[in-house]
């Protein structure tokens, strides 16, 4: 690695959210108070590190969409201009191939480096995959750790302090029956970081902002800022910025605009703090780009 490659890289996945208006009554991160997301309603950036507007489009006209461009943020290919199109919800038949042999963490095991998804996962939702025809409900994240030859990192992983799981404070956890405190989100976001620091690249994926957006019922957007504020607020306390860098970045707009269901064709954010930060932000004009120099960062080679 060059002078300017972090020891450890930290992804962070936020699905489905972008900029939106400074309008409260359409968009919820104007309404509650923010600090992190601030940018995503009007304001300033106040924390420290860089923000970047980043096209979810990737030159392809239409609403983005979910598995064009997970497939793009995970591999660095230009899944909607290889497709004609965005394609919603998981990874399809056509592009399961590109996360499977192209995705970052199989890439940097391919390359001697440690790299591995964090998220933790129900013993139910990994029996259901292992089905005939389980490749349906696998998300680009799930094909991308199963793709590395790795095992999932199950709740009893999580219980045992391995990784993480993707609710952050446990409220989920607890919710399907499991006997176990919340916790808060600055702890969580301390221990990412912690975690982080035995691998080269570790991948975290956080989809409520994207389940918010479809549906406002499923619980309050209030929670979600409050959590994401949180989790934030202890990766940026944690990090070693002389050493680590963490990127995080979304597939699509939605969750900042609840007056409507839909995605939105919002620009979404890239946040970057840490180590190579400085390179990394020349770079990045499309959602694509975000894998494409994480990969030149760690000087792994890849054909687009």
């Amino acid at each position: 690695m060059g002078e300017s490659s972090p020891d450890t890289l930290i992804y962070i996945f936020f699905d489905g959210i972008g900029f939106g208006s400074s309008d409260s009554g359409k968009n919820p991160l104007a309404k509650y108070k923010t600090y992190f997301l601030s940018p995503l309603a009007g304001g300033g950036f106040h924390a420290n590190g860089d923000i970047i507007e980043t096209d979810a489009h990737m030159g392809v006209e239409g609403v983005p969409q979910s598995a064009t461009g997970q497939t793009a943020l995970f591999t660095g290919y230009n899944a909607s201009k290889i497709m004609g199109r965005h394609v919603s919800g998981f990874p399809t038949y056509s592009l399961r191939p590109y996360i499977i042999k192209y995705n970052l963490i199989k890439s940097f095991i391919d390359n001697n480096k440690k790299s591995v998804l964090i998220n933790s996962y129900s013993e139910k939702y990994l029996n259901k995959i292992e089905q005939p025809k389980g490749e349906r409900f696998m998300s680009a994240t799930s094909f991308m750790q199963k793709s590395s030859g790795q095992p999932f990192y199950t709740i009893d992983d999580y219980l045992k302090g391995k990784a993480l799981y993707m609710d952050i404070t446990n409220w989920f956890l607890r919710s399907q029956g499991v006997d176990i405190e919340i916790i808060g989100a600055k702890i969580t976001g301390r221990k990412l970081v912690s975690l982080a620091r035995n691998f080269d690249l570790i991948v975290y994926e956080y989809f409520f902002p994207d389940m918010v957006g479809h549906d406002t019922s499923f619980m309050e957007p209030e929670k979600i800022i409050c959590d994401i504020e949180c989790f934030l607020e202890g990766i940026w306390e944690e990090l070693d910025i002389t050493r680590e860098l963490v990127v995080i970045c979304s597939d699509h707009g939605n969750f900042e605009d609840l007056s409507h269901s839909k995605h939105t064709e919002n620009k979404v954010p890239t946040y970057l703090y840490g180590k190579g930060a400085d390179k990394f932000k020349k770079n990045i004009k499309s959602i694509y780009h975000v894998p494409r120099n994480i990969f030149d960062l760690f000087n792994i080679k890849s054909d687009f």
